[in-house]
């Protein structure tokens, strides 16, 4: 093959820019906030219209209507979205990244207020004061855990990062597509007031569990770097097997929410037990993950957790459970 000298003049220009970055080799350009426009707009209009579904509902028909079922149903998805595919999904950009964390942080503070006031309005004062109290904590610990987990997997995944957040679209494409059979699902059997709403609440609560295990469980083997093989041989630090442990009774009181919606006509005190056994479960994986990814965030730049990883598109990853077949 024939060397001509426009090969030459690019070849002494490739290496002209190598000698004045040479850190420039292996990394991937930045994108801008503007590829992510349209996912998060479209993730946007679903949080903003459960939070103006929530103001009618507390005008109108209260906790046990219709629109507050669907509410329900769509809650999850919710989570879903804004983590998976705007938190995790846009690690190969930082502008959106940052965006994703302020939608965040926008959305979760008016939660404190419109949520507690759908049930105190609706009767439903002890749910109303926990509610409260839970609101007010997620405010506080989802923005700096999405912020940190941010940073922890570009760090982590520096080089690979356009695969990587290519890996965690398609995860939670897979659980978003399962979430949504469940609400089809659960909307065809039809929206009854107090005769529907034990089995939708039932819904609501395995289905959110999906999520947040998906949220927690990335946070610990991925952006934390714990070891999963470690973690199948029962060979983890303490403070990793607790909060592997609570995030796996979680998932055992999602399937206890299942379990209530699949009866033929649950009641509301079922849903309820469900729910109060969900949320000190997830406050424990709140601590021991948080914990996790504090610590995680203290190493110094240059040690093992930051450095480039390979990126496997296998079942046995976070997220990976959640494949659909066929998918």
């Amino acid at each position: 093959m024939q060397v001509t000298r426009d090969d030459l003049a690019e070849f002494e220009r490739l290496l002209a820019k190598l000698r004045e970055n040479p850190a420039a080799v292996g990394e991937e350009a930045d994108l801008p906030a503007a590829d992510y426009f349209r996912v998060t707009c479209l993730t946007t209009v679903l949080l903003v219209y459960v939070c103006v579904s929530m103001i009618i509902s507390i005008c109108t028909t209260g906790i046990y209507g219709a629109l507050s079922q669907i509410e329900f149903l769509l809650w999850p998805l919710c989570w879903t979205t804004l983590w998976g595919l705007l938190i995790y999904g846009t690690i190969d950009s930082d502008a959106a990244g940052r965006r994703a964390v302020l939608i965040v942080r926008v959305w979760t503070i008016p939660l404190i207020f419109i949520a507690p006031t759908m049930y105190w309005t609706s009767g439903l004062h002890e749910e109303a004061a926990l509610l409260l109290f839970t609101f007010f904590v997620n405010a506080i610990y989802f923005p700096w855990l999405g912020n940190a987990t941010r940073e922890l997997l570009r760090a982590r995944y520096r080089g690979a990062l356009t695969a990587r957040a290519q890996h965690y679209t398609k995860r939670t494409l897979n659980l978003a597509g399962f979430q949504i059979v469940l609400l089809v699902a659960a909307a065809a059997q039809g929206l009854d007031g107090q005769e529907t709403f034990g089995r939708i609440y039932a819904t609501m609560v395995f289905s959110v569990t999906l999520s947040l295990v998906y949220i927690y469980m990335t946070a610990i083997f991925d952006a934390c770097g714990v070891d999963a093989s470690a973690a199948a041989k029962l060979r983890l630090a303490p403070m990793q097997a607790a909060a592997v442990a609570c995030c796996g009774a979680v998932t055992l009181s999602g399937l206890a929410g299942y379990v209530v919606a699949e009866q033929r006509r649950p009641s509301k005190q079922a849903a309820t037990v469900v729910v109060f056994t969900m949320l000190p479960c997830n406050y424990l994986s709140m601590i021991f993950v948080g914990r996790l990814v504090w610590v995680a965030r203290q190493k110094a730049p240059g040690d093992s957790a930051a450095s480039v990883q390979p990126v496997k598109d296998e079942g046995l990853e976070a997220g990976g459970v959640f494949d659909v077949p066929g998918a």
